[in-house]
């Protein structure tokens, strides 16, 4: 999270100006006196978001070279605010929606396979009973039932590996569906689908490896038919119709 107060107004605007181009991956930023007088604040505070910002990755400092933007590879590319700063533009949230499908892609039908194998009774209850009361209207709530959802199968994977990327899969998931849930544009209202996480949650209370797996592909596949929609419709200047994340 950012800190509070003027520090945090400030890798706010410094990160987004980072992120979306004002200064190019490689670049020497200007002299500290310079950059604080930028953005209006003292040269602590500069200093302290600076810190902020080389956490993220977003910035590489020496004392001998002064500060640089870091390389956009070694940016986090998992860091929530990194991911919203990204997110301005149909184009942009097209981009990373199918970035997330195929991440998601790798990770979430093994877990939902290895889930319906290695799960525990209470894990496989756990799991149907979230898949049954899960909301079918787009809300906040609803955003933190889907993801409540998905990294309990994740969890009852038990592997610890795939246990590992739940906080990253968390991250990533929230900032999708709040996006989603923000915009006002038709096709990309977040819209929990019930009736596709009770599918996967029967097929891993049932012990179904093959078809828990095949239904979290399904699942995910949503996600990169509606980043091809939304495209294509920041290509034509059309609002895209309306159809099921």
């Amino acid at each position: 999270m950012l800190p509070k107060g003027v520090i945090a107004d400030t890798v706010e605007s410094f990160g987004r100006s980072i992120v979306e181009g004002e200064w190019a991956p490689g670049a020497q930023l200007p002299q500290e006196a310079d950059l604080a007088a930028h953005f209006g604040v003292g040269r602590n505070a500069l200093r302290e978001a600076v810190k902020v910002l080389a956490g993220k990755g977003l910035v590489r400092t020496a004392r001998r070279y002064g500060s640089h933007v870091a390389a956009a590879e070694d940016w986090n590319g998992l860091d929530a605010d990194i991911i919203r700063w990204r997110l301005k533009d149909r184009n942009s949230h097209a981009v990373f929606r199918r970035e997330v499908a195929q991440l998601r892609e790798l990770i979430e039908p093994g877990a939902a396979s290895m889930a319906a194998r290695n799960a525990t009774i209470e894990e496989r209850e756990n799991i149907l009973l979230m898949a049954r009361t899960m909301e079918n209207a787009p809300s906040i709530a609803a955003i933190e039932q889907d993801i409540a959802f998905h990294l309990a199968v994740l969890r009852a994977s038990h592997n610890s590996l795939l246990q590992g990327l739940g906080r990253s899969l968390e991250v990533m998931l929230r900032t999708l569906f709040n996006a989603d849930l923000a915009l006002a544009e038709r096709d990309l209202v977040y819209d929990p689908n019930p009736t596709i996480h009770l599918a996967l949650a029967n097929a891993i209370f049932g012990g179904f490896a093959d078809e828990a797996r095949y239904i979290a592909m399904a699942m995910i596949a949503r996600g990169s038919e509606g980043a091809d929609r939304l495209e294509a419709a920041a290509n034509s200047g059309k609002t895209p119709s309306r159809r099921n994340n």
